[in-house]
């Protein structure tokens, strides 16, 4: 990955950092988008303008952040969210406000649990709200197609930098 890609490692180094065991990222793995679909679902109850929720701004402004970060994952994330909003607007997806706010408790709760018995670290969440907050689904997404063996120079250079960092601890 050539230096022009460094922001990029560095965001994704950032939650990874957070994140080792592989229970805890497995959790993770399942209740980001938990979290991340059941907002959805509740911010796209609060319509701003003309048929334009709060649902729609965000699913803008985390796809340009993304395509910044790196364009073919920042595409395919903004293709997730495009489904996820008209899957809301043609009321394809619809959960009753407490079911998509259980949702959302449940998939903090297991994530801290996660971190407090699997990782022994605090969550990325306590040292920085706003980039946790916008990192945390794209890291999943990263995390998805490593699995599936995609990127391999992405994730070896992730974890050698990872390596370096607890070394210098």
């Amino acid at each position: 990955m050539s230096d022009k890609y460094a922001k990029l490692r560095k965001e994704l180094l950032f939650y990874k950092y957070y994140h080792h065991n592989r229970i805890n990222v497995l959790i993770h793995s399942i209740f980001v988008p938990t979290i991340l679909f059941s907002a959805c679902c509740f911010l796209n109850r609060i319509e701003l303008f003309k048929g334009i929720t709060v649902t729609n701004l965000f699913s803008i402004g985390y796809t340009l952040y993304y395509i910044h970060l790196y364009l073919p994952t920042g595409l395919l994330a903004g293709l997730i969210f495009i489904i996820v909003n008209i899957g809301l607007k043609k009321r394809w997806i619809h959960l009753s406000l407490p079911t998509e706010i259980t949702l959302f408790i449940i998939g903090w709760l297991v994530q801290f649990i996660g971190h407090g018995v699997f990782e022994r670290r605090k969550p990325a969440v306590l040292d920085n709200l706003i980039q946790s907050l916008v990192l945390a689904p794209y890291f999943i997404l990263f995390e998805f197609l490593f699995k599936l063996g995609f990127l391999p120079e992405v994730r070896s250079k992730l974890e050698e930098e990872l390596k370096n960092i607890e070394r210098k601890k």
